[in-house]
């Protein structure tokens, strides 16, 4: 086995003082480097709070004035507000004589409202199935047993 060296000098004492402030002195640093990050970030952070806190104030703003611009056309179009204002402008309702149809070639209007029949109503009058359907699931199955026993 090795036998352990043992150091023949001691070292001098302003050299165990230089590392040990060197030691202290990268501790000290290392831990400014930490603070300094940790307070930019907790900087953005009350930055980003800030301007979420004013969004918010000027989302609410918005909404409020929305709401009141929304009140404002409901109450200028209630049907009584725009027969005053035709009757101002010299509109008058229409009579069945002031009107004109106008006849286009070639224009045919969509079919009106048909409604669909009863429940209950039979879907086809001959009451029985499509003639694609007179194969019983029994039949089938004989006809597939019957392909697979051919095709060995």
């Amino acid at each position: 086995m090795r036998k352990a060296r043992t150091q023949a000098f001691r070292q001098a004492p302003w050299r165990i003082l230089q590392q040990s402030t060197g030691n202290t002195l990268l501790s000290m640093v290392a831990l400014l480097v930490l603070a300094g990050m940790y307070l930019a970030v907790n900087a953005r952070l009350a930055d980003a709070g800030r301007e979420l806190l004013a969004l918010e104030a000027r989302r609410s703003d918005l909404m409020r004035a929305t709401t009141q611009l929304g009140a404002t056309l409901a109450d200028l179009t209630t049907p009584q507000r725009m027969l005053e204002r035709a009757a101002s402008l010299g509109f008058h309702p229409a009579h069945p004589k002031d009107m004109e149809y106008v006849v286009i070639e070639g224009y045919h209007p969509p079919e009106g409202f048909r409604a669909p029949p009863p429940i209950g109503s039979p879907v086809m009058p001959s009451g029985g199935l499509s003639p694609a359907y007179t194969e019983t699931l029994a039949d089938w199955t004989i006809r597939m047993v019957e392909l697979l026993r051919g095709k060995r």
